[in-house]
């Protein structure tokens, strides 16, 4: 076993438990595989029965202070992209497989131990109470009739009350070509993804779609002829298929979004006023007070029931989820510590004061939530608190 095969395998076995393994980390553990046919069996043995921290032989044979000196050599020559710090003046960080070596003795703790929460872990590196992995793929779909099932990144066929199937592939959801049958037209469904989830799937006229947490996106299983329309509570990234006859519109609390072919992520929470950022093609938008507005790429539209508010957007901001790491540009603490909150389903308290400075930096998803608060304290100036699901902050004294 090679050893820096070592690492990469620790680093995979970390997505595969947290739910975070994406099918391009599966098209590399086979590579690594093919190279080296012994690491399977260890993949196999560990993803079956867990990691044991007594694992002499396996913990032996893996360095983790050379990992971490060798991850920190590498990313030092890379392009400062995963950077944090106070009033945007970054302090550099490093994450990724080092951030999963730290957390991986809580991964491997947790699976010798019963627990309702399997998100929630103990920590062994920065003396929280406890720590909270990451969120991963999951959703639940509402079928036409009601009933309810749990989706995964299992390969799966559904069935709708019709007849007709809808399959689970890949880690998403496909929904066949529309048929032409009207009856589809009036079945709906509902996909949800809970705090901690995220999940993509393919629309009936071939629309791609990324559903962020915390989200609810309703649709019919074939679009009528004259208009394509689906409901969104939360957020998404959509790459609407091209047709020249049949808008695309998706309906929000605060107005509606009409497109022919494009690609767009929209923000529609119930608690803070929505957004759009174009990414490319063309789209309309239409307030609650029926006032219009057409953006062009690369421009982001905030919009409540009377007001509209057109800026130039941070494409790699407001896409940043869809690509699996948080971004941050003049955020206060409160808005990042919200996009956390959706992501590892905790909640946030707030002690004393807490200063109005703005911050900015990028951290992976990917990392256990007590590594992304301790990317945010050394740069932020804030202490954190972890107690089961609840996240106590407060300035530094």
């Amino acid at each position: 076993m090679m050893k820096d095969d070592q690492f990469v395998l620790v680093d995979f076995l970390v997505k595969h438990f947290s739910g975070t393994l994406s099918q391009a980390d599966r098209q590399a553990l086979q590579k690594i595989f093919d190279d080296d046919p012994s690491l399977r069996d260890h993949w196999d043995r560990y993803t079956r029965q867990g990691v044991r921290s007594s694992d002499a032989q396996f913990w032996d044979r893996l360095d983790l202070d050379q990992a971490r000196a060798n991850i920190l050599s590498r990313e030092s020559i890379k392009p400062a992209r995963r950077r944090f710090g106070n009033n945007m003046s970054r302090l550099s960080i490093y994450i990724g497989l080092a951030a999963s070596l730290l957390v991986f003795v809580g991964v491997a703790l947790f699976l010798q131990i019963p627990h309702q929460d399997k998100q929630l872990v103990p920590d062994q590196v920065y003396h929280y109470k406890n720590d909270v992995l990451p969120g991963g793929q999951k959703a639940t779909l509402t079928l036409s009739n009601g009933k309810v099932v749990a989706l995964s990144e299992e390969q799966t066929t559904l069935h709708e009350k019709n007849g007709e199937q809808l399959q689970v592939s890949g880690g998403q959801l496909h929904y066949k070509p529309s048929s032409g049958n009207a009856e589809l037209a009036n079945l709906k469904n509902t996909l949800s993804v809970p705090e901690s989830g995220f999940y993509r799937m393919v629309l009936p006229d071939g629309t791609k779609v990324w559903i962020n947490s915390a989200s609810e996106l309703s649709y019919p299983l074939a679009f009528g002829k004259s208009i394509r329309q689906v409901e969104l509570r939360g957020e998404a990234y959509f790459e609407v298929a091209h047709e020249k006859d049949r808008p695309f519109i998706v309906t929000t609390i605060h107005g509606d979004i009409k497109v022919l072919g494009t690609a767009f992520n929209l923000t529609a929470y119930s608690n803070t006023a929505s957004n759009v950022t174009l990414i490319n093609g063309s789209i309309q938008l239409t307030n609650k007070n029926q006032s219009s507005r057409q953006i062009v790429p690369g421009q982001k539209v905030e919009f409540d029931g009377s007001n509209m508010r057109v800026t130039q957007a941070n494409i790699e901001k407001e896409t940043a989820w869809q690509h699996g790491y948080f971004y941050f540009e003049h955020d206060q603490i409160q808005d990042i510590m919200e996009q956390l909150a959706r992501w590892y389903d905790i909640q946030v308290i707030y002690q004393g004061q807490i200063s109005k400075k703005r911050f900015g930096g990028s951290i992976s998803r990917s990392v256990s939530l007590a590594e992304a608060l301790e990317l945010i304290r050394r740069g932020a100036g804030v202490e954190f608190g972890i107690d089961r699901k609840t996240v106590t902050v407060k300035n530094k004294n």
